[in-house]
Order: C-alpha cells, then structure tokens, then sequence
C-alpha cells in the first residue's frame, strides 16, 4: 500500500467520505475511555467536526443521485426481482432524504427558519429507512451468493462485510443502549475493513 494510491483514493468523494467516517468512529471510539471530562469532549468535538463535514459533503449530492437514478432506471437488468424492488424503494427513500437533510443543515447553521428538531428526526426517519433496506439487500445478495455456493470476489463489495457496516450504523439508532466505546469501536472496524478494501480494488485496477 504506497501513498499515491492513497492520495488518488482521497482525491475522490469516496475516499474522502470514508476517511471522514473513519475519524468519527475513531474520535467516539476515544471518548470512551478518555483521562479526563475535558478530553471526552474535545474527541467528541472532533468526532461531530467530521460528521458534519461528511453532511456538508453530501450537499453536493443531489446531481449524482439524480444521474444514478436515470442510469438504474426501473431495475430491469437487475436479476433478482426482490432486489430490483428493494432498490427502488431506497432510491426514492434516499431522493427524499438528501434535500430533507439539506434544509434541516440549513436550519442549524440559521440559514432558513424551521423547525430544527422536526426536520431533524424526518432526517433521522429517512436515514433509519435507506439503512435498513441497504440491510435486506445485503441480507438478499449474502442468501443468493450462499445459495448458488459462489466464491465472493475480491473485485467487489463483501456482503459480509457490508453487513459489519450496516450493524454498525445501527448501533448508532440505538446508541442509548451502548456505550460510546462500543459504537466507536465497531463503526471504526467497519470503516477501516470498507477503506481496506476500497484501496485493494483500486491496486487491483491499477495492476491489472
């Protein structure tokens, strides 16, 4: 793993997304087990820093999203029709989300006058929605690849590690019933497993 293939992944929204997930994890993770008050909430300041640069990220998501959903169409390459209508369902959960999100950002920073904490919970409502459906199409294609007893390829996204990355977030919709150490510990497992393999493939590529 050289550093100009880790700078070519961090010139991109990808890399720099996963990154920024990463930090987060790790800084809440840190606010765990910390020495004193005033750490504990310097790592959890930082910890929301990179949050909040990941939403402001994702204002310049909509054009993408818009693209992505004429290139999916209705699904109909897609071979399994539970999956096509899983798809379909998230993409008009996730083309909801995004200006959701934009205008309850724009309410926090005192840009419009909202209602701050209800945009803030459909936000939250639209992003529970997108995660557990990205859940049972993972859960889907791990049953179909176990199924046709395929070897997974490295070229391509581990559902098995995709689901470390859904239950992680989920641990963040019920993080009253962990601890700050618990959610770091697993979403920053789970990020550096998605940045490991997103630099593999992108070696792969390159020497391919």
């Amino acid at each position: 793993m050289n550093i100009a293939l880790v700078s070519d992944y961090l010139d991109s929204y990808e890399g720099r997304d996963k990154f920024l997930r990463t930090l987060s994890y790790a800084a809440k993770m840190a606010s765990g087990f910390p020495t004193s008050n005033d750490t504990a909430d310097k790592f959890k300041k930082f910890g929301s820093k990179m949050s909040g640069a990941r939403v402001i990220l994702r204002l310049l998501d909509d054009i993408p999203n818009i693209h992505s959903v004429m290139t999916y169409g209705t699904g109909q390459k897609e071979p399994d029709w539970l999956i096509r209508t899983i798809e379909l369902i998230k993409i008009t959960v996730d083309l909801l989300y995004s200006p959701v999100e934009h205008i309850c950002w724009a309410g926090e920073n005192n840009l419009v006058s909202i209602d701050i904490e209800k945009w803030g919970n459909a936000t939250t409502w639209f992003w529970i929605g997108s995660l557990y459906l990205s859940l049972l199409k993972t859960l889907r294609k791990y049953k179909l690849l176990k199924k046709q007893e395929m070897n997974f390829c490295k070229k391509e996204i581990d559902p098995r590690f995709e689901l470390c990355n859904k239950l992680s977030a989920q641990r963040d919709i019920v993080g009253g019933k962990f601890s700050a150490f618990q959610v770091g510990a697993l979403g920053t497992i789970s990020s550096l497993i998605g940045v490991y393999q997103a630099l593999t493939r992108k070696m792969a590529q390159r020497y391919s």
